[in-house]
């Protein structure tokens, strides 16, 4: 999650994007998570904000701010089964999912722009956006040791 020093009004106001409270309400929700949420959960914290809100409102309230590009929806693999959501301007990373506790972790990684610039020299493909995520058993559910944010530098 990146420190931002503009509100959400202002930032929505910056992309051009009609300021609401609702839009208001859920960017800063999701900037302030230093977690993903699915829509269900961001409504639940809005809710306690603003009693009035609906579930339709903050699915549209989501499409509005990713098409603005304030916010990215992260894929976690086939066992997930809503969209996850997250602010948008933190550094590049990558998810994990373990399969038996059901935990993400995000990592950062040089290997990705590594390949992505090496399937341009290869290839000439520009490639403009990534998605990428491992499934298998955290280190505390195989038995080893801590878990965590990791990068991974080779």
């Amino acid at each position: 999650m990146v420190t931002m020093t503009l509100t959400p009004e202002e930032e929505l106001r910056r992309v051009g994007v009609r300021v609401t409270r609702q839009r208001a309400l859920v960017l800063g929700i999701l900037r302030r998570t230093r977690e993903h949420l699915d829509a269900e959960s961001i409504y639940a914290a809005a809710r306690a904000q603003d009693a009035e809100l609906s579930l339709a409102t903050v699915y549209r309230t989501v499409r509005a701010l990713q098409r603005a590009g304030l916010i990215e929806r992260r894929y976690f693999g086939p066992g997930h089964t809503h969209d996850q959501f997250e602010a948008a301007g933190g550094p590049e990373h990558y998810h994990f999912t373990c399969v038996k506790c059901q935990r993400v972790f995000e990592f950062e990684t040089p290997l990705v722009a590594k390949l992505q610039a090496k399937l341009h020299r290869q290839r000439g493909w520009h490639v403009s956006r990534v998605f990428f995520a491992f499934e298998g058993e955290c280190a505390e559910c195989a038995g080893h040791g801590s878990h965590g944010r990791v990068s991974a530098e080779q």
